[in-house]
Order: structure tokens, then sequence, then C-alpha cells
């Protein structure tokens, strides 16, 4: 169990780090190269995009291997991750001709789609395979873990290559937690659906509950983890290192608050209220259209984390989503992946068409305003 916990630890650190600041390089590139700011976010959405066709695609493929072990998967899934962090910085150390630098960036969603899908589910399955699940999470790793955006934004800006190093130090530290998990023991699964047989399986009729609230979630999944980050980059004035002190700071209140936050609506009987919830879920969103400094953003963010009615199996402190958080694996598990990957990018599509054919401004109220739709109906669900 050690084993799995040190490898999650150095994986969540390295992308902590790492994962907001890739795709805001990615998107400043653009901004050099394209006409204007809006069409700069309609290809990152779109990439994006790309590399959640990638998940979904793969995703059946992914767990129909897990006859022959997790473990195997897990390995392929960190040597994917690690590549696409190197040949993002390999893209942006200029290795090879500038014409081909969208090719670059490209891979990396590509490989960035492939981790994903040989990631998660092999992860749980790992996870339901030992005694107890890894989340007795130490205080001391949380919050080293919380303090990675602020260490990597300095790193950034005040070292010559900045970025790229932050990108091959990430990719090194993902390699790196590789070797705990030679030491796993190898789980394998069943998994009785064929591939087509999956996608099939994904639109039937019995399924579209689980589909309508897994795209609800991707949406503000991608929301959250993409567009959001973009936007608190332009708030902080184009500022890596004002990036990285908002995200540190945020995630330390809301590790601190949290719990007593929680606690604190639980005694006064107010954690089944649906208004409540429905409040909870949908405020955030219509704060972070109206901020505009990095006070607002703290703010916002931290009455988000703070209040959040329902876990959308975000793990913030590393900008990745997950299917329920791993509170269930089964093949249902897939098809939720699935789904995520669909709601993102529904996301990433209506994104790219208001930005290239209104504005920027627009285009990010619109998917805010979207996500405060899709929250307000994943926090109304019925409880099962």
């Amino acid at each position: 169990m050690r084993s799995l916990a040190l490898h999650r630890f150095l994986l969540r650190f390295a992308l902590a780090g790492a994962n907001v600041f890739a795709w805001i390089f990615i998107f400043q590139f653009f901004y050099l190269i394209e006409p204007d700011i809006g069409h700069a976010l309609a290809r990152v959405a779109l990439l994006y995009a790309l590399s959640q066709v990638i998940t979904c695609l793969l995703t059946p493929y992914a767990v129909q291997t897990l006859r022959d072990g997790a473990r195997p998967l897990l390995l392929i899934a960190v040597l994917f991750a690690s590549s696409a962090l190197v040949l993002l910085g390999g893209t942006f150390a200029a290795y090879w001709n500038a014409s081909y630098a969208s090719v670059g960036i490209a891979a990396y969603a590509i490989a960035l789609g492939a981790y994903r899908a040989f990631y998660f589910v092999p992860y749980e399955i790992e996870v339901r395979g030992n005694a107890k699940r890894p989340r007795s999470r130490s205080a001391a790793s949380e919050l080293l873990i919380a303090l990675a955006p602020f260490i990597a934004g300095i790193f950034i800006v005040s070292t010559t290559h900045g970025p790229v190093w932050v990108l091959y130090i990430a990719a090194g530290l993902i390699a790196l937690s590789a070797i705990p998990l030679l030491y796993l023991r190898d789980i394998h699964e069943g998994f009785t659906w064929g591939y087509r047989e999956t996608f099939e399986r994904l639109f039937l009729p019995s399924h579209r509950p689980l589909l309508r609230e897994a795209i609800m979630e991707g949406i503000s999944g991608a929301a959250l983890l993409l567009f959001w980050p973009i936007a608190v980059f332009l708030i902080a004035g184009w500022s890596y290192g004002m990036v990285g002190i908002i995200l540190s700071l945020t995630f330390l209140i809301a590790i601190l608050g949290r719990k007593l936050v929680r606690r604190g609506i639980r005694r006064a009987g107010l954690h089944r209220s649906q208004i409540l919830n429905a409040t909870f879920a949908a405020t955030p969103w219509l704060f972070r259209i109206v901020v505009g400094n990095p006070l607002g953003v703290i703010f916002a963010d931290s009455y988000f984390y703070t209040t959040t009615p329902r876990r959308i199996g975000v793990d913030a402190l590393v900008f990745e989503q997950a299917a329920d958080a791993g509170s269930y694996v089964d093949e249902y598990t897939a098809l939720k992946e699935m789904g995520l990957a669909l709601g993102r990018i529904a996301a990433c599509i209506l994104v790219a068409v208001v930005s290239l054919y209104v504005s920027l401004p627009i285009a990010l109220v619109a998917v805010f305003l979207l996500a405060a739709l899709a929250s307000v109906v994943v926090a109304l669900r019925p409880r099962s």
C-alpha cells in the first residue's frame, strides 16, 4: 500500500506543478501566432477536445486488457504522461523546426488523452485490491502538493527557460513514480464487454441517466480545470508567478477550511437541503464570471472548494477529474469515464465556436454559465 501511496504522491506533485501551466503555455503560444486571442483560445479548446476524444476511444480498449493485469496499464499510463510533458517541453525548446510546433503540441494532447484512458480505472483496481484506500493522505503531503503551483510559478519567472524546465522536471518526477509501481501486487480484472459493445451500451436508454450525469460533470470539469485557469491567467495580468500564488493560496485555504465549513453545514442539518446544494453548486460559477482581480479569484475558488455539495471526482490540486472519485469499479466506471470525456468535448466545442465568432470573454462567460447549470443538475440528482 505504501508503494501505491508513494507513486500517487509523486504523480500528484508533478501534475500539480505542471498540469495547469502546460495548457497556459499552449494558450500563450497560440496567442503569439494566431490573429487574435479568440483564435488562440479556440485552438486550445480544440486540442483539449482532441485529448478527450483519444480518452474516449482508448478507454474501452484499456479496460479490456485488465485481464492481463492492472500494473502494466499503470506503467503504460505513466509512460504516456511523462512522454507528453517531454514532447511539450521539446516543442517549446525548439528542438525541431518551428513549423512543426503545432504537431508537437497535438502530440502532447494525444499522449495526455492516452494517459487518462490507461490510468484511472487500473489505478482504482489496484486501490480496491488493497486492504484500504490511500485516502488517509497526510496533512504534510497535501500541503506540499498545494504549494506545487507556487513553486512552479516562481521557478518559471525566476529562471532561464523556466517553462521548459518545469515540464521536464515534472516529466522526471512522473517517470520516477513508476518505480513504486513495480512493487505492487498485480491484480487481474475481467471486463465482459467488447470494444464495439461498450460504445453501444454507452448509449442504451437504460444508461441515459448515467451518461447524462457524466456529461454534466464533464462540462463542469472542463470549465474548472481548463478554462478557469486560463481566465485566472488573464486576470493575473499574464503573470505565471501570480497564478501560482493564487492557486496555492486557494488550495491552502480549502484544505484548512473545508472540514470546518462542511462540519458546520452538517451540524445545522442543511447538508440534505437541495436548495442549499443547488446554491452552492451554481454561485461559485456566477462569482467567477464577475471577478476581476486576484482577491476575487481567491474568494470564488475558496468558496467553491469549501462548499461543493457533491464531489464530481475532481482532484483540484492536480487539475484532474475521474469517474466517481473511485466509489466503485466495474464496467460502468468505464462508461462514466467516456461520458466525462464527451462532456468535456461539448464544453470545448462551445468555447471554440463562441470565441471564434464572438469573443473570448463571451466564450468564457458562456462556458461558466453552462458549468453552473450542469453543476446544479448534478447537485439535484436523487441520492441513491
